[in-house]
């Protein structure tokens, strides 16, 4: 079986591509992708992603720990934000969450036509490309972006992980050449070119000056992350 690989470089330019039969990964490295691969590296039992803040704060917090942020900062009455730095063992060994996002959320409920949904991160690059090579099946990269919009960050990921996938997946795509020639620019020090990036810049006005340097860490959180009935876990 010849096996493709596809970038998506907006959420709406899903509608674009037969997710049928494929495995598609959600990136959004600033920063619901990330965190999920820390909480559930860190011992959280699952990630159940929802739509709106509204749908969070149902959920039982006795059962649950509520986590997520809209426009980057922590939503009301939340007790966690979407930092990875947030999600310590001892925090989230065992617990459940429930995460709602501006964009990544969105994206992991969007792709449900999917075979089958991981999640990508830096911080799982390597696992994540040795579990991509020894499946049968095609791949979609699915940039989160902000907003709908392109971002840098998403897209010069999906290059490194093309890159890694190169010698056991095809593609005919401007998109996959465009996010490769990111990684020729960044080369291996992704923290210095993505300051230039919106998202990198919106961060600095918020005042934080970490999560940036953070999410950009190669395979410190090395797991792959599936979603299986509604909720997301470590394989």
């Amino acid at each position: 079986m010849q096996k493709s690989i596809e970038i998506v470089l907006s959420p709406l330019l899903l509608p674009l591509v037969d997710l049928k039969g494929k495995a598609v990964v959600v990136i959004d490295i600033l920063r619901a992708t990330s965190t999920i691969c820390a909480a559930l590296h860190n011992g959280a039992s699952s990630v159940t992603p929802v739509l709106s803040v509204d749908e969070a704060l149902q959920y039982d917090k006795s059962k649950y720990l509520v986590a997520g942020e809209r426009n980057g900062q922590k939503a009301e009455g939340f007790d966690f934000g979407n930092s990875p730095n947030e999600y310590t063992p001892e925090l989230v060994q065992g617990r459940k969450l429930v995460l709602t996002t501006t964009n990544g959320t969105k994206c992991i409920l969007a792709s449900r036509e999917a075979d089958e949904i991981l999640v990508g991160s830096f911080f799982n690059l390597a696992r994540l490309s040795e579990y991509l090579s020894d499946r049968e099946k095609s791949v979609v990269l699915f940039c989160s972006g902000w907003k709908n919009r392109v971002n840098l960050e998403d897209t010069l990921f999906a290059g490194y992980l093309a890159q890694s996938l190169s010698e056991t997946h095809t593609w005919e795509s401007d998109e996959v050449e465009l996010a490769l020639d990111l990684v020729a620019k960044a080369q291996y020090d992704p923290i210095e070119y993505l300051t230039k990036a919106s998202h990198a810049q919106r961060f600095a006005r918020l005042g934080n000056d970490q999560d940036l340097r953070t999410c950009l860490q190669f395979d410190r959180h090395p797991v792959v992350v599936k979603y299986r009935g509604g909720e997301l876990i470590a394989r």
